[in-house]
């Protein structure tokens, strides 16, 4: 996997906003700035509807609560 740039271009494709588990932390975009400040609960992840999955080959979710752990 490789690391996911931290791009306008990448931000502009994140669909963090839409997931049932975003907190209201303000950020978003886990997979390339880490995991949320705020705890994280876990109600559904979308990261595998997230073009930004497909294309950097990440394989696992809830980069809100985890981070970038691959």
């Amino acid at each position: 996997m490789g690391k996911v740039a931290d791009t306008p271009e990448n931000m502009g494709k994140c669909i963090c906003g839409e997931c049932p588990s975003k907190n209201h932390d303000d950020m978003g975009f886990y997979c390339a700035k880490g995991k949320s400040p705020l705890t994280v609960r876990r109600r559904g992840c979308v990261c595998d509807d997230c073009a930004l999955w497909r294309e950097y080959h990440l394989t696992t979710g809830y980069y809100c609560a985890e981070g970038v752990t691959e």
